[in-house]
């Protein structure tokens, strides 16, 4: 008898990681569903609790009997990095016969632990803890107990980093600067130049997550006497709609023409497509700011610059400007507004650092 998908709004691949875990997290993650979260996040919270329980399968740790310092070394194992090991089936067929054979086969990936990857691994187990006691499948939480004691509470949080508005344009000019120089290079495709840019400044003017940017369609932009604005489908599939300004508006119209040459064969609904007519991923937007940052020869702070940090650059910039923190929220998509008070933390450093100055004039 088959057996029936954990979910079927998430790949074939994870709900076999799932139909793995302990039923207490299996029924979590249904929670999540119910809960509308957004598959991605449900993806990222599998692939941290598959991590997390197979340290304690390999340590001989029951799940049921997990403690503060199982957690604590378990942050300690992957803290520099750590292998995902990938159970995956290949299949074969004899040429002559046309028989099929599947061979089952394990792969290795080492994976970096990023300063996010580390927040997302304890925020996924902080979650978990908090259900599995509110619910009573413990007595008490482990996760909490850690953190209460742990050394890394104690520091303050890190201010975001973004670029200036110089650096901001550096940016955009190094798309043109890039294929400038590769026009004779094969592999140089014009409407991947038009695509990269108007990519950049939507996430720039928009300050939209990329995997917001990755999921919109055609469909997502509507224009109403030449003023565009995109429907964006945020956390917990709350939606908001933005103004695009003239300078994303026009970038997006000159890719235009390109994108309908990229989904000829396709006939591919997402706004932005990679060279073969598909949506774009996820890891191909990081790619593709990261190239930029180089080409831009960026300072080594602003080198740091990934498309979520063009997020940071653009709330960084409206608060500069005297916009409201309500408005920032909104544009920004944060369910609170207290996520949105850090970037004022940066403006608040700089007018310190400004006042400071004066000491130099008198």
């Amino acid at each position: 008898m088959p057996q029936h998908p954990f979910s079927r709004r998430l790949p074939e691949s994870v709900n076999r990681v799932i139909s793995r875990f302990p039923l207490p997290v299996q029924d979590f993650l249904h929670d999540m569903i119910s809960a509308e979260r957004s598959n991605q996040t449900i993806v990222n919270y599998a692939y941290d609790f598959d991590l997390f329980l197979t340290y304690l399968k390999e340590h001989d740790i029951s799940f049921e009997g997990v403690t503060a310092h199982d957690i604590k070394r378990f942050f300690r194992y992957v803290e520099n990095g750590y292998e995902r090991k990938l159970n995956l089936t290949t299949s074969h067929i004899d040429p002559r016969t046309g028989e099929k054979t599947e061979r089952k086969i394990q792969r290795t990936h080492y994976r970096e632990n990023t300063h996010s990857g580390k927040a997302r691994k304890r925020a996924s187990l902080r979650s978990l803890y908090r259900y599995l006691q509110k619910n009573n499948y413990i007595a008490h939480d482990p996760m909490r107990e850690y953190e209460d004691t742990s050394l890394k509470q104690s520091r303050r949080s890190r201010a975001p980093v973004f670029l200036t508005a110089e650096e901001a344009k550096r940016l955009i000019g190094a798309v043109t600067d890039y294929y400038g120089q590769n026009e004779t290079d094969r592999r140089y495709r014009k409407e991947l130049a038009s695509r990269d840019r108007a990519i950049m400044l939507v996430l720039l003017n928009t300050g939209m997550r990329v995997s917001e940017l990755v999921h919109l369609n055609r469909y997502s932009l509507q224009s109403t006497n030449g003023t565009v604005h995109v429907t964006v489908i945020g956390k917990g599939n709350q939606e908001r709609v933005l103004k695009l300004n003239r300078t994303a508006k026009e970038a997006l119209e000159n890719y235009f023409p390109d994108r309908e040459k990229l989904v000829r064969t396709t006939g591919e609904e997402a706004l932005f497509v990679n060279r073969f007519g598909h949506r774009i991923s996820r890891k191909a937007v990081y790619e593709i700011v990261k190239k930029y940052v180089q080409v831009a020869k960026l300072p080594p702070k602003a080198a740091r610059i990934s498309p979520h940090k063009l997020r940071h650059t653009l709330a960084t910039l409206l608060l500069k400007n005297g916009e409201n923190l309500r408005v920032v929220q909104e544009i920004l998509g944060h369910s609170s507004i207290k996520t949105t008070e850090i970037y004022t933390h940066v403006i608040n450093t700089e007018k310190d650092q400004a006042l400071d100055h004066l000491d130099q004039l008198f």
